[in-house]
């Protein structure tokens, strides 16, 4: 059984008003061409790698970006401008939950392996990271990005690490855990966090 350390998390729930803005002077302008909830994304990744003092990911690391829909509203723009002709090639793109992955991975100069996954349960996809964490022998960036209802955007920094003792406890309420926990584990039935102490 893996344990990985939470080395670093962002969490923006929900988001500051001027988060544009701090994006813009991270990257040293305004992105061009990204859709909002693509740009909400980089925002709380960069800042989570900020956090972990990484100027990038190693080859070693996987990224997991997951959220409950997607990018809606470039999906909405993309359908009002169907009714019209065919959507505009910027908005069409900006309908693509890769054009996150692939920003990310510009601006970090980095390749490796990169996925999406739309799932509504955030521990239910936090177990399913860690099955796929295995695969990385230096653990994982993952990341919640909703802009329906309160924009937010969740990451976390994980890496294996020996087991450090303690007490571990069921997984059971995701706010805790993106606060408190310092480790994860995933057992045979069931997803654990040691909580700081």
């Amino acid at each position: 059984m893996t344990v990985y350390r939470i080395c670093a998390r962002y969490i923006a729930l929900p988001v500051a008003a001027d988060w544009r803005e701090k994006l813009a002077v991270r990257l040293g302008s305004r992105p061009r061409r990204l859709g909002r909830w693509a740009e909400l994304g980089l925002y709380g990744a960069l800042e989570c790698l900020v956090d972990a003092a990484e100027g990038t990911l190693s080859e070693h690391a996987g990224v997991l970006l997951s959220s409950q829909y997607g990018p809606a509203l470039a999906m909405r723009s993309a359908l009002l401008q169907v009714r019209e002709d065919l959507p505009l090639p910027v908005t069409f793109l900006q309908t693509q939950p890769s054009q996150l992955l692939a920003a990310l991975s510009a601006q970090l100069r980095w390749c490796g392996d990169a996925r999406f996954i739309t799932h509504p349960d955030p521990l239910a996809l936090l177990a399913l990271a860690l099955t796929m964490a295995k695969q990385h022998a230096d653990g994982l960036l993952l990341g919640w990005v909703n802009e329906v209802g309160s924009e937010s955007s969740l990451w976390l920094r994980l890496q294996p690490v020996a087991d450090p003792g303690g007490a571990w406890r069921k997984a059971n309420d995701f706010a805790s855990l993106l606060q408190s926990a310092s480790h994860v584990r995933l057992g045979a039935s069931e997803l654990a966090v040691m909580m700081h102490s």
